[in-house]
C-alpha cells in the first residue's frame, strides 16, 4: 500500500470509511480499536462525560466537549476483559495532543506501567476478536 505525503499544515485523519475495498482489505487494525458509534464507551475527562472514538495501548481519541490542546486529566475505565485474572480497572493520566477539525481529541496515556499496557493490548485484542466473531462468514475466503 502506498501512502500520500502529507503537506505541512494539512490535517490528515484516519477514517477507515474513506478507504476503497482493496485498501480496506489490507488495512492492519492490530493495535487500535475503532468503536462503532453504537458501541462506544464513555470516560470522565475534566468533569465531562465523553464518548471514546478509539483506543490503543498508546492512547485514545474522544469527542471534544470544549477542551484545549494539552489539557490533561486522570481517567478510569472499566475495561471488562473476559478471562482477565487481574482487575479490569484501567487508570492513567491522559493528555490531549491534537484536536482535529471534526472535534475529536487525540490523546496519549502518560506514565503507564508495563502491566497497564498489557491490559490495554488484551482489551483491544478481545474487542477485535468479538467484532470478527460477529461478522458473517464468507466461504469464498
Amino acid at each position: 500500500m502506498f501512502w500520500k505525503k502529507v503537506k505541512p499544515g494539512s490535517e490528515q485523519l484516519f477514517n477507515p470509511d474513506t478507504l476503497d475495498t482493496h485498501d480496506r482489505q489490507n488495512l492492519r487494525e492490530t493495535f487500535r480499536y475503532v468503536f462503532e458509534e453504537h458501541e462506544r464507551i464513555t470516560v470522565r475527562f475534566l468533569g465531562k462525560t465523553v464518548p471514546i472514538v478509539d483506543i490503543s495501548a498508546g492512547g485514545m481519541a474522544f469527542i471534544n466537549k470544549g477542551f484545549s490542546q494539552y489539557d490533561a486529566d486522570h481517567i478510569q475505565l472499566d475495561l471488562n476483559i473476559p478471562g482477565f485474572l487481574k482487575s479490569n480497572i484501567f487508570s492513567a493520566r491522559v493528555r490531549i495532543l491534537f484536536i482535529s477539525r471534526i472535534q475529536v481529541c487525540h490523546c496519549i496515556f502518560e506514565n503507564c506501567t508495563i502491566e497497564q499496557y498489557e491490559m490495554l493490548h488484551k482489551y483491544v485484542l478481545e474487542l477485535q476478536k468479538k467484532r470478527l466473531s460477529n461478522r458473517p462468514h464468507d466461504p469464498a475466503h
